[in-house]
Order: C-alpha cells, then structure tokens, then sequence
C-alpha cells in the first residue's frame, strides 16, 4: 500500500476508498484507519444478513414490548 497522507488527500487514496466500498455485497462496512495524518489500513467487511437471525431479533424485540 502506498503512503496517503490525510493532510494531502489524493486521487491515489480516494481510488482506493472508491473501490473498497464497490467491494461491499449488500451489507457491510469500510474502515480507514489513520496513525499520525497517514492512512494505515483501509479494511472491507461484508456481512451476511440470514432471514433466521432477523426473525429471531425481531421475535426477542416483540417480547420486550
């Protein structure tokens, strides 16, 4: 990777983000981390949504209410 300055910020690194989030399959997350103005790692997360755990999560919030 190269060095992104976040004084500086450059196509270079606006590429980079661009592409992480076109990576993201439905659900999920980018991350940029930034240790002294540089940009240390860009990390992609996806995440698999399953109609099990919605209804799950939906049934637990039904019995709260």
């Amino acid at each position: 990777m190269q060095d992104y300055s976040t004084k500086d910020v450059n196509q270079e690194l606006l590429a980079e983000i661009a592409e992480a989030l076109q990576n993201i399959r439905g659900w999920g997350s980018v991350e940029i981390f930034v240790q002294d103005y540089k940009v240390v790692q860009i990390t992609e997360r996806n995440i698999k949504k399953t109609t099990q755990v919605q209804g799950s999560v939906k049934k637990g919030l039904d019995k709260l209410r």
